[in-house]
């Protein structure tokens, strides 16, 4: 009868091992699935770079070993633009990408350099001076607009900015409004993954999440360049 006992509680030992396994596999699934959830939307803001001293952030922008991993010439040959076309930079900064997108399209195109600082579109402007670059026109621009001509812009241009827009889907929409029929908007900005990001995981627009903003606010998504290595380059079409 003992032997018969200690049989029967082994057992039930057994069993309830087994169904602790699978109750904790299953809570490691679960918690996994809402960390996946976390990650495929932006769920805070991060700090504002106009809040930063001028100085530092012309600093960060134009810092020389940028170009290894941003690949500034890449992109704008990636972008295919010609003569005479009319970009707006949104989200300008320092001019890092206003200048050579300025090039591309001289001498007849021209550049609106959009940014809610006007005192870095005060350097910008300096620096372009300098470089003889007399095709950008400086738009000191709100948080929820910005502040485009009306159906003036064949190509909007964001690097590093839309995680800073809190109401991306009413800004894309304000956006459109100074685009050209057709018109495209390209979006370079760091998946929360990035091991080079400047900001919390949760700070930054993960890519699937980009693209269903801008498709709600009527853009068509388009291509996809997979040449940087710590960024999304997204390219979009006006409907």
């Amino acid at each position: 009868m003992s032997c018969l006992i200690r049989l029967l509680v082994r057992r039930k030992l057994v069993s309830a091992k087994q169904h602790l396994a699978k109750f904790a596999e299953a809570a490691l699934l679960l918690l996994l699935l809402f960390s996946a959830v976390g990650l495929a939307q932006q769920t805070s803001m991060p700090p504002a770079t106009q809040d930063r001293p001028l100085k530092d952030r012309i600093a960060s922008m134009e810092r020389p070993e940028r170009d290894a991993w941003q690949k500034p010439d890449e992109v704008v040959k990636a972008l295919e633009l010609k003569n005479g076309d009319v970009v707006a930079d949104i989200g300008a900064g320092t001019g890092y990408f206003t200048r050579r997108l300025a090039r591309a399209v001289a001498p007849d195109g021209r550049v609106y350099a959009v940014d809610i600082a006007a005192d870095v579109l005060g350097f910008l402007k300096d620096q372009a001076d300098k470089e003889n670059l007399h095709n950008i026109v400086t738009v000191v621009s709100r948080v929820d607009d910005p502040m485009l001509p009306g159906k003036a812009v064949g190509l909007a241009f964001f690097c590093d900015t839309t995680h800073h827009i809190e109401n991306r889907v009413n800004f894309y929409r304000r956006l459109s409004l100074g685009l050209q029929e057709h018109g495209r908007m390209a979006i370079i900005d760091y998946p929360p993954d990035s091991p080079h990001a400047p900001h919390k995981p949760e700070q930054l627009v993960p890519r699937s999440q980009a693209i269903g903003e801008a498709q709600e606010a009527g853009f068509k998504y388009v291509k996809d360049f997979q040449f940087l290595p710590y960024h999304y380059f997204l390219i979009f079409e006006k409907k």
